[in-house]
């Protein structure tokens, strides 16, 4: 019998109430900032049927890699193309186990919300001309099986992304740049600290197509590979565009895409050019003068680009905010358009003493193929996503958690008897709006009880034994103000003259009130 190991399970972790705290900062800071944009909030499931989510990892060839798929154990039907239930020779209706898969973003299950909305439109009759405008903020969970899980990244982590679909306009995606932009400095970020580095998937796909690469599965492949530059460096994307590598640190074998000299020099020549950071006109100018600018998706991207700097620029958002980088292709394949990614420019001291960065907190793009995939109607829409939990690691490595979560009052508790005293005087304090935790831990000592609150990070401890009860007082420590003056005040009469007060009970939720302002 196998015996049982209480773990959790690999490349998932256990959120503190302090990681909570902070993960709940970040969105409410977030949050203010897209419902001021005009997006609100629309929750999809965890779990979505696997052909619903489609092949787009960046790193996976189906979408039985890099997701946790599973067969449903609910027998369902099986639909035609036109959305019919399929049946036998005896008009009986087949039926399927039917692969599902937790989500491993929140874009593609927006896809199939939209999706499934038109589709019922279409049964209805009620398509008409251009699909509706649909504009959402999501946060939570998602779900990638990563086979190698480097330091600090996990299989489960949370994003918040806010979407617009129906739009074909590119100035939703300067404007998405601006609302990442704002976001970040809401929560607290500093500008300067960070930098959108913005791009167009046409100026790529024009280039391989004006080399003469046009099959999308080999297009694709490519972008995954140049989106590895950060990663491996140039030499090790030219070894992987070509016969493949060796990795230097694991000694496997890498095996490349197999185009030849004439193509890998083109795209290697290519991120050259554009490896110096330049200002956004500059680098405009440099993709006009290329020879693939003949191109007209080459030449479609470049405009759009062009356009999104004039938003930019006419609003303040100048080149110590968002840089041009046509070297930048982000892997997700179900870009089609402008695409951005925000890097941390922001350093921290690892374990070892050796200088690190975080990296990309947040990214996007236009995907305006990607409900068509699901329903053969094309329908534009763009959107962009924060890295919550990298936005936390950031402010954690840094020193920059914007401010302290306070946690709620808690009443110390000395004598079982009194425990209809604190009940009440919990409810009291509750019914005046303040959060109120009373002690129910099984060790009693003052100082234990104390460590409770500090560790919980309590605003104030109240505390009524049997003298105060006596009286109707409580005494009331207050221990922010009190960690706060522990670093000026040295003579513990004076500091606990200061942090300590007795107080009637008739008093108490008003005084208390008082004292958290």
């Amino acid at each position: 019998m196998r015996g049982i190991v209480p773990q959790k399970v690999k490349g998932f972790r256990d959120i503190t109430s302090t990681q909570n705290a902070l993960r709940e900062l970040i969105i409410s800071k977030a949050t203010e900032v897209y419902r001021r944009f005009g997006f609100s909030r629309f929750d999809t499931p965890i779990l979505e049927y696997a052909e619903s989510l489609g092949k787009y990892l960046p790193d996976a060839d189906s979408v039985a890699q890099g997701v946790y798929s599973f067969k449903n154990p609910e027998q369902e039907p099986i639909f035609d193309t036109n959305g019919k239930e399929m049946r036998d020779a005896e008009n009986r209706v087949l039926m399927e186990n039917h692969y599902v898969a937790m989500r491993y973003d929140l874009t593609a299950p927006l896809a199939r919300v939209y999706a499934e909305s038109l589709w019922q439109q279409h049964l209805r009759g009620e398509i008409q001309g251009k699909t509706n405008l649909f504009r959402r903020f999501q946060y939570g969970p998602v779900f990638r099986f990563e086979a190698k899980l480097d330091p600090g990244r996990f299989r489960e982590f949370w994003q918040m992304d806010f979407d617009t679909v129906g739009a074909e306009d590119v100035s939703t995606d300067a404007e998405n740049c601006i609302i990442l932009s704002q976001a970040l400095e809401n929560i607290g970020l500093k500008r300067g600290t960070y930098l959108i580095k913005i791009n167009n998937r046409k100026i790529v796909n024009g280039l391989l197509s004006y080399s003469g690469i046009t099959d999308k599965e080999q297009e694709t492949a490519v972008m995954r590979v140049i989106d590895k530059l950060d990663k491996i460096g140039i030499q090790a994307v030219a070894q992987e565009l070509g016969k493949g590598r060796v990795d230097e640190v694991s000694g496997a074998q890498i095996p490349g895409l197999g185009l030849d000299t004439e193509h890998v020099d083109l795209i290697i020549n290519y991120i050259k050019d554009f490896e110096q950071r330049d200002t956004r006109k500059n680098v405009i100018a440099k993709l006009k003068s290329k020879p693939a600018f003949e191109n007209e998706t080459y030449k479609e991207g470049v405009a759009e680009l062009e356009k999104i700097d004039t938003i930019l620029a006419d609003l303040g958002y100048n080149e110590e905010v968002a840089i041009l980088d046509p070297g930048m292709v982000r892997g997700l394949g179900y870009y089609t358009g402008p695409i951005y990614e925000i890097e941390s420019l922001q350093t921290y001291k690892d374990e070892k003493g050796r200088e690190r960065r975080v990296g990309s907190i947040c990214g996007g793009g236009r995907y305006d193929g990607l409900v068509e995939n699901l329903l053969g109607v094309k329908v534009p829409a763009t959107g962009a996503s924060i890295g919550v939990d990298r936005l936390a690691e950031l402010l954690t490595l840094t020193g920059q958690v914007p401010e302290q979560i306070d946690g709620p009052v808690i009443i110390i508790v000395f004598d079982d008897e009194l425990m209809p005293l604190y009940q009440k005087t919990a409810m009291q304090l509750r019914a005046a709006g303040i959060n109120t935790e009373i002690y129910y831990g099984a060790k009693r000592g003052l100082k234990h009880q104390m460590s409770y609150a500090d560790k919980n990070n309590c605003t104030l401890a109240i505390i009524i034994g049997g003298d105060e009860a006596a009286k109707g007082v409580a005494t009331v420590k207050n221990l922010k103000l009190g960690k706060q003056l522990a670093a000026t005040v040295t003579d513990k009469n004076e500091w606990k003259a200061k942090v300590q007060k007795e107080i009637s009970l008739e008093n108490l939720a008003e005084e208390v009130k008082k004292m958290l302002q």
